[in-house]
This record gives structure tokens, sequence and C-alpha cells, in this order.
């Protein structure tokens, strides 16, 4: 049997049931059979399961198999094969075959037809050799090795040059020169062998490296950390949609007034409604990427109409927009709030795996009550954008200036709600690292909604910083790229000493985020699982949020303090160092004011949480968990930073007791906002009118004393004296919060001159920009052209959109 004949032998049905699919090509392979049977049916195959037979002129056959070629028409040969015995009907010579398959007209009357039989292939192949005049073929045998004999001949052949297949269509008679006496073992014209004309030898001398750039090196990271995430998000969590399925039967299951078919029309129903999603979802996608390429417009950004300004920050800004209407989608009426935030600025600080975080976050707590609901997210070249439910009561820091103090009462209603925010963070495994009045959000109805997730830690390796360093820094090494930074970059090279905390940093980075050389097989879910298992942080070392703020129980009590007394207890009119100080000691320093009336159960709440984390109330779990961490392991059993329902310790304080925890969500709020519209912003008392707004950074404008003179001239000469002072110097937000304190404290301005120098200084001043973190972003060479990849590629994935409240029409 023939190779080929074996090979259709070995395939499966549906390969056979496609070779009958039309009456053409089933001649055709019929007609190829019978060429192959007339040629010869008595090859046989090595042990690859691979043979070969070569057909020259002159109608002899050469078969090999193992690397030898046997000459079965040769007498020098002992070879017991018997001869073919040709096969009567009509059969095809090779020429025919080649007239069957198209190549006639493209081949030259000398060419040589190859039939060969591959152990990578169901099938055989047909491989046409170079053209070959005829005067020569009949003095020379050609043959093919396979596999095998072809990286034998490489290993036998006493040169370890590269050679080249590229030419073996187009090789000179000149060049293919060989003996003719003798059998060799390795026919000179075999096409493994190096002597034959189809193998060139290339000078690597003369051949050109090419030099990775620091571009390439860039791309090639970020896509690296692109199918790590995509691939651990579908390994390692759940889908929405199939967690949303669950929820579905498991409703279904326990509906037994329901027959089946009207199950059934449940289950078409979700079908329906996901796959519209599914494809909302798709379109927003593309249309970012489209807009990350600079493919037109960004149709997904203009769909919402800027209404106002809610709030600034060093991030970029929040604004108030307006859906617009479409055929199919929500009423044009609809309000969201907009986060925007500058990539150029996030990515100089190195914040992607902060950014991932929150984003991340906010869609693992789709349908909470008690976390600010994220509509959408998506991207254009230049900002992140984060699309939100808009909560039109304002933060709960604007109600503690409206009422100055609140009633025990009040307090507690809103302090338990605040707690019941934290717990929900912590039952999705966050830490907010944030808590403060300013972060939580009064709803239409009058509840606390927490936000604000942009410290957020799970201790997740993509949510990590330094992860996205080390994929950089270590692709550079591996290629040989150096980077020198900046001045001070510079500097800091030339002694040894300065580099040594940096050193032993890298060094903990790559312990965490690099795999050695003995790592398992670096496949996607070891690789994966490893990540997971090694590169996770062991703990939030960072000092991050606000400083009277810190610890979540020890936040709670410093809130409680201020709802009740009016002023948090450790601040300081000196300052932001001195407030720190007198946090350090607290010990000493803590007291309650005799006025107002406290009573004993809520400054019993309140003293035992702000301690020391030996003493403060907190769970228990903590407790251990702390204890487990001086032993050198530093989380639970299971992995877990923060434990569900951890507030248990809290709840059940005295000064609690009888609360509803269970429908605290079902009561009537003691404030709710009134809103004239669905866009009412009187609650914001900082927003700003849209046309104020650009969403590129601030551009500073170099004024001198006489354009200081000429802006304020309708003002009086101290208050030109003071604006010159104060935009003297560059500022950042601590020195801009300094400067509207020193304001506030000059009794002799206005209240509207105070306003028109507060203002002068945002337009005018000089806004200090910090020093990138990333050496590369630091460099002079490489800064814009890093820049400009990262702003493309460091976000890839953070599009997301939840499925819509109302769901689709569903058409009849």
């Amino acid at each position: 049997m023939s190779s080929l004949q074996s090979a259709d032998s070995r395939s499966s049905p549906m390969e056979s049931g496609a070779l009958k699919a039309g009456h053409s090509s089933s001649r055709v392979w019929s007609e190829i059979r019978g060429a192959i049977r007339a040629l010869g049916r008595n090859s046989h195959s090595d042990s690859d399961g691979s043979t070969v037979h070569d057909y020259v002129s002159g109608g002899r056959r050469l078969a090999k198999g193992k690397g030898k070629a046997v000459d079965t028409d040769s007498h020098s040969c002992n070879s017991h094969t018997p001869p073919s015995t040709p096969r009567k009907g009509k059969s095809l010579t090779p020429r025919g075959v080649a007239k069957k398959l198209g190549f006639g007209s493209g081949m030259e009357s000398s060419t040589t037809i190859v039939l060969r039989g591959s152990p990578l292939k169901t099938r055989a192949s047909l491989q046409a050799l170079g053209g070959v005049p005829s005067n020569h073929l009949s003095e020379r045998r050609s043959s093919v090795s396979t596999e095998k004999s072809s990286k034998r001949s490489t290993v036998e052949n006493t040169s370890t040059a590269q050679t080249s297949l590229e030419s073996r269509f187009s090789e000179s008679p000149s060049a293919k020169s060989g003996s003719k006496g003798g059998h060799n073992r390795r026919h000179p014209w075999s096409r493994s062998s190096p002597e034959g004309g189809t193998l060139q030898t290339i000078d690597e001398g003369t051949s050109s490296q090419i030099q990775p750039t620091v571009l390439t090196a860039e791309k090639a990271a970020a896509a690296k950390i692109y199918l790590e995430e995509h691939f651990d998000r579908l390994l390692n969590k759940p889908s929405a949609r199939s967690l949303r399925r669950q929820y579905l039967e498991s409703q279904l299951y326990y509906s037994p007034h329901l027959t089946a078919a009207q199950k059934n029309t449940v289950r078409r129903a979700f079908d329906y409604q996901e796959s519209c999603h599914a494809r909302e979802t798709r379109v927003l996608r593309t249309q970012s990427i489209a807009s990350l390429r600079g493919e037109g417009p960004v149709p997904h950004v203009d769909k919402y109409e800027s209404l106002r300004i809610l709030g600034r920050g060093s991030f970029g800004v929040v604004k108030l927009v307006r859906e617009k209407g479409d055929s199919d989608g929500p009423p044009a009426k609809q309000v969201f709030a907009m986060k925007v935030i500058r990539k150029s600025d996030m990515l100089r600080s190195s914040q992607e795996g902060h950014l991932r975080a929150e984003r991340d976050f906010l869609v693992a707590s789709e349908g909470s009550h008690w976390i600010v609901p994220l509509v959408a997210s998506f991207q254009d070249l230049k900002s992140l954008y984060l699309v939100m439910e808009y909560m039109p009561g304002g933060d709960f820091l604007g109600l503690l200036i409206r009422e100055n103090i609140l009633h025990e009462s009040v307090a507690r209603f809103y302090i338990a709600e605040m707690i019941l925010g934290v717990e929900e963070a912590h039952r999705l495994k966050f830490i907010h690292r944030d808590i403060k009045p300013d972060n939580f959000l009064i709803s239409a109805s009058g509840h606390l909604k927490i936000s604000d997730f942009g410290l957020a830690f799970d201790g997740h390796w993509s949510h990590d910083a330094s992860y996205y360093n080390c994929q950089r820094y270590t692709l550079l090494q591996s290629l040989g790229i150096s980077v020198e930074g900046d001045a001070e970059d510079k500097k800091k090279c030339e002694n040894i000493s300065t580099q040594l905390p940096w050193l032993q940093s890298m060094k903990e980075v790559l312990q965490r985020h690099q795999r050695g050389d003995d790592a398992e097989t670096e496949d996607l879910p070891n690789l994966l699982g490893w990540r997971n298992r090694c590169g996770n942080r062991a703990a939030a070392n960072s000092v991050v949020g606000t400083s009277q703020y810190m610890a979540p129980e020890w936040s709670i009590g410093i809130i409680l303090y201020e709802c009740l007394y009016g002023h948090t207890p450790f601040f300081a009119e000196d300052g932001r160092k001195q407030t720190k100080t007198n946090i350090l000691d607290h010990k000493r320093l803590f007291s309650f004011p005799h006025r107002p009336m406290i009573s004993d159960k809520c400054k019993d709440l309140i003293f035992s949480l702000i301690q020391e984390k030996e003493k403060r109330l907190c769970s228990k779990r903590y407790l251990w968990k702390d204890r487990a961490a001086e032993s050198h392991r530093p989380t639970d059993l299971f992995g877990k930073f923060v434990f569900p329902d951890d507030a248990e310790d809290i709840k059940v304080h005295k000064w609690f007791r009888n609360f509803p925890w269970e429908r605290v969500h079902n009561i009537s709020p003691p404030f709710v906002p009134h809103i004239t519209s669905s866009d009412d912003t009187h609650y914001f008392d900082e927003s700003e009118p849209i046309e104020d707004f650009s969403d590129s950074s601030p551009v500073a404008v170099d004024v001198t004393d006489d354009d200081v003179r000429e802006i304020l001239r309708d003002f009086r000469a101290c208050v030109q004296a003071a604006a010159m002072d104060l935009i003297s110097s560059p500022y950042d937000s601590a020195r801009l919060r300094s400067a509207d304190h020193r304001i506030d404290s000059i009794q002799s301005f206005t209240a509207n001159e105070r306003k028109v120098l507060k203002h002068f200084i945002r337009v005018y001043g000089r806004k200090e920009r910090k020093r990138p973190r990333d050496i590369l972003l630091r460099d002079e060479k490489t800064k814009d052209a890093v820049m400009e990849v990262r702003k493309r590629t460091a976000f890839m994935g953070y599009t997301w959109r939840r499925m819509r409240p109302g769901g689709y029409v569903m058409p009849k």
C-alpha cells in the first residue's frame, strides 16, 4: 500500500466525506490514486511513518527509508523486494498528475515531481522541484530524504554554517555538478545534503543583527501584560454572565408555580437580554480601540453631553453629563457623573495598578446597595472615563459643613451606613484605604454610598505597580537596552551607595514577579497559577490616604467624633505636619470636649476605635492574623487580607444596641436631598460651568509683575502685591490649600477680593510638575515616545458596560 493509501485509511469519516463533497474533486483524487498505484505499490514506511519516492526520467524509482536511499533497479544493491507489477487499465504518469493539478502551464518539461508522505499530514503531498536540464537527469539520481535523514545529514556534515532552502527552485546546472561513481549512503543530490545544489551556505559574518528598540520592548511588555490579565480572568474568575445564569436558574428552581413552557420563555428572554448586552459591549470596545488608533471621532465619548463640573482633583475632573437619546436607548433626561482621568499624569506617577484596581472593584460591586454603581468604563487616547450614577445629595462632608454638628441619633444612622459600606468593600476582598467624609456620597433617597476607590488594594498582582515595572525592565535587560534617565539618575549612577536601596527593592520585585530558571513548564496555566500563588502582595505597606483617616476602624472613630463635635480630634492650625505629630502622640493629646454633651456609650465607642491596633475594637480575626504575621504568615489559611462580615464586634457595641442592621436600607434617612430636577447640582458647592473646563492639563502662563498689575488694575495695590507673592513659586495641591487658608486669614480683604485671588492662582500660577517615577519617562531620548505608546497600550481591557437596568425590548 502506498503512503497516500495508508494515510487515507487512517483519515476520519469527516475527512472522507469532505473528499466526496464534489464530483470534480472526487475525480481528481481518484486519478491521483491511480497514478500512484501505477507508479509502484511496494513502498514501505520508515519508523516515522514517512516514505518518499523520487521519480526521474527513465522510469527509475528510488525509495528511501531512515536516511538511506535504495536503488530498486541497481544490481549492486542487495534488495529482496520484488519489482512492482504495472497495474492494468488506465493510469496517469507524473506529468499527468501535474496537469490534473494545474501545474502544467507553469512547469518545464524537465520538472521532477516528488510524492511525499509526511508524518505531520494525513495525506501525501506533491512537491515540484525546480527545473533541471534533461541532459543531466540521465546521469544523476535525485532523492529526497525524510525529516530524520535531513537531521542526520546536518549532524554528519563537518560544516556548521547556516544553510538556506530559498533557492531550491532556481539552481543553475553549474552548481549541481556531482560525482557519478559509487553508491553513497548520502546521495549528492539528496535535498538534505549540504553538497547538493539546493542548499547554500550563508555567511554569518555579513548578516546584520537587528537591535530592538525601547518601543519594541514597550509594545511586547504591553502585549504580555494584557494576555496574562485577560486569561487570568478567563481561567480563574467566573464570568458575570454565568453568575447571572446561575441566579436565574435558582429562581426558576424555587418557582414551582411556573410551567415548563413558562420557564423556557423566561430563559429565552434572558438569552436575548444577554445577547443585546454583549453586542453593546463589543461596540463600545471597538470604539475605544478605534479611538486609540486615532481613527476619526470618538462616538463613545460624544454620546454624553457635558453639563457642569462637579469637582476637580489632581487626577482630572468629575463632570455631570447627560446621555444622548437614541432609538432604542434610555431617555435623554438621564444624567450621570463622569470621572475623567488624564492618562499622562497617571502614567508619570506609575498609577496603572491603582487605576485597574479601581475599575475592577467597581465592576465586581455591580448590584451592591452601598457602593456607587458603575455604568460604563472606556478610554480614548488622552483620558480614561468612568461613568457612574449621579449622587445629587453631594458628599457627606458637605452635609457636615452645612449642619456643623449632628445629633447623636442622626450620627448613629450615618455611622451605621458607613460601617456597612466599608464592610461591603471587605466582602469583595478590597481595602479602601481612604475612608473619610468626602468619599461618602448621598443618593437621591438620602442613603450613603461609598466612592473613590483610587487607592483600593486587594493584593492581586495585576494591581501592583511593581508588576508593570518588572515586565518592562526585565525585557529591556534581556534585550540589552540601556536607559540613562535624567541628570539625577546619572548622578546616582556615579555613587553605588545611592543605588543600594533601589537594587534591594528591585530584588524583592523580581522575586515576586519573575520566575526563576528552575521554574515549571512555561505554559499559560502554570504561569498564572504561579503568579496567583507567589505574585500577590503580602501586605499593604505603602502609606496612602488622608493623614487623619487611616485604618478603617480608626477612620470611623474620627468621623464619629467630627460629626458630634464639629472638628477632628488632632487637627492643627499650623498645617499637616503638626497634625501628623498630634496623631503620633494621640495617647497624650486625645480628649473629649465638655460641649456638647455626649453619652458615655458613644464616648466609649470612639475611645475604643481610636487606639493602637493591639487594643483597637475590631474583629478578633484580625488579631489572630496579626499574630500569624509575626510567624511569617501575613495572611490567613485562605490567603485573605480582609474578611467578610468583619464589623461584628463594632455592631454589637452597646451604643448600637437594638439598631436594625438588617433593614437599615429601608429606613427613611434623617436628611433627604431636595432636588428640583435630575441635573440639580446645588449640593455641590464647587460646581462650575462646563465652559471653564479643558480636558488637557493646565498650561502654565508666564506673567510678569507688570502683567499682574494690568490684569488686576481694578483692585487695590495690596491685592496686586499678594497676587505677585502667591504665584512666585510653583504650587501643588498642599500648597494650594495653604494659599487658600492664607487668603482667608487676611481680614483686610473683602469676600470678592479673596475669591479673585484664589481664582488668579489657579489660572496664572505655575503648577509644580512632579518627577516621573519611571526612568523611561525621565530619559530625554525615550520619554515622549514611551508616553505615546503607553497611552495606547497601558490600559487594554479597560472597557466595560453594565446591563441596562430596564433591559432591552424583545421583538414580538
